[in-house]
């Protein structure tokens, strides 16, 4: 690897990851080239689907929470430098049986944090969001850090705002290939018919569902799902002021994430197992019947107010690893490129933090950001 004195480097895949880090790195005064196969901020990726959950009562667990408080400042931040809301703080909610395990972890990871979190009873649930029918062992907690992030919205502005720090960008370019030289890297790019080289001195690979491909040695690390979405037309109450984000645990099949209609209707994800993705470039759009069956029934279940099926129902991609955290580290074979993916669901709301993190150990060899459980090397 190089001497920590880098001035130039190549961000492939400015996505949910690439947007941060691209941004982080201009900011920072350094020469850095994004490389996008696609648009920026096209829904093919890993941060499709118009809207994710942002919550700072973690199911994941207490180890995220300090990370967490830093992405949201750094969300508010960055909403403020673009002037449009990135992050809104509507509020997350978590609705579940008090024996389910992810209600007990928000709820310990509460009482060790001591976050601001209210536990409402059923009768002032019910008066504040009647949207929700409760079972009867249901716990209703609201996390009032979090709120709902627009990732679309939030990847072009940030790469926008590193455009305007001095970071370069190729769009509508596939990169062929990256090659460690010892003294730097040869990142070798496709634009049409068109064959280009550029050198830099590292390269950062966070290419999304696209990682095992960029990074052939992780296609035994990260299995690429498929996510199916549904979106439920509304009337009016079920804006972010009004319906905030959450996740529902209320038993069997009645295990969701929800989001408010932003414009194009309630969102929500059924947390089941999902199918794996072969080729990312050739997504499966058809949704069976029988799925669309089930994410209704749920809903119906969960929620009053809403039609028996969905006016849409779209698919997307996202990268997984065994233990569903996500990989940052240098790759084995080649020491001058970061690799950067695998982050799953819940990836997109530590973006900034992560990027923070990319962009120390690209300048100095270490970070202070706790990513132990992140590196690469405890999938080897």
């Amino acid at each position: 690897m190089k001497p920590v004195q880098q001035s130039s480097v190549a961000v492939i895949g400015v996505g949910t990851m690439g947007s941060q880090l691209l941004h982080r790195l201009a900011a920072d005064g350094l020469a850095v080239t994004g490389f996008e196969q696609f648009g920026i901020g096209h829904e093919r990726g890993a941060a499709g689907g118009e809207t994710r959950i942002f919550r700072v009562a973690y199911k994941e667990g207490g180890d995220y929470v300090p990370l967490l408080r830093e992405a949201r400042a750094a969300w508010q931040e960055l909403s403020a430098r673009a002037g449009v809301p990135l992050f809104e703080p509507c509020g997350a909610m978590t609705i579940g049986s008090a024996e389910d395990a992810d209600v007990r972890t928000v709820v310990d990871v509460t009482e060790q944090w001591g976050l601001d979190v209210e536990r409402l009873d059923h009768r002032e649930a019910a008066r504040r969001f009647p949207q929700h029918r409760l079972f009867p062992d249901d716990v209703v907690l609201l996390d009032r850090q979090g709120g709902l992030l627009h990732p679309q919205r939030a990847i072009a502005e940030t790469t926008l705002l590193a455009e305007k720090a001095g970071a370069q960008l190729h769009t509508g370019t596939t990169v062929e290939d990256v090659v460690d030289h010892g003294d730097g890297v040869a990142v070798r790019f496709r634009r049409g018919d068109e064959i280009q080289v550029e050198e830099f001195d590292q390269a950062v690979v966070c290419t999304g569902p696209w990682i095992t491909r960029s990074v052939p040695m992780l296609a035994r690390d990260v299995e690429i799902r498929r996510a199916v979405l549904c979106w439920f037309e509304t009337a009016e109450g079920w804006g972010p002021a009004h319906f905030p984000v959450g996740i529902r645990r209320s038993g069997g099949e009645n295990t969701f994430s929800f989001f408010p209609d932003v414009g194009g209707g309630v969102k929500v994800n059924l947390h089941v197992p999902k199918s794996t993705v072969d080729d990312p470039d050739l997504l499966d759009p058809e949704v069976a019947p029988d799925y669309v069956a089930r994410v209704s029934a749920a809903v119906s279940s969960c929620l009053r107010g809403l039609p028996s099926r969905p006016a849409a129902v779209r698919t997307f991609m996202e990268g997984y690893t065994a233990d569903n955290h996500g990989i940052i580290g240098r790759d084995p074979d080649r020491p001058n490129v970061l690799v950067m993916g695998g982050f799953s669901g819940h990836g997109f709301k530590l973006a900034p933090v992560f990027a923070r993190a990319a962009a120390e150990l690209l300048r100095t060899g270490r970070t202070d950001v706790p990513i132990d459980h992140l590196s690469l090397s405890r999938l080897r």
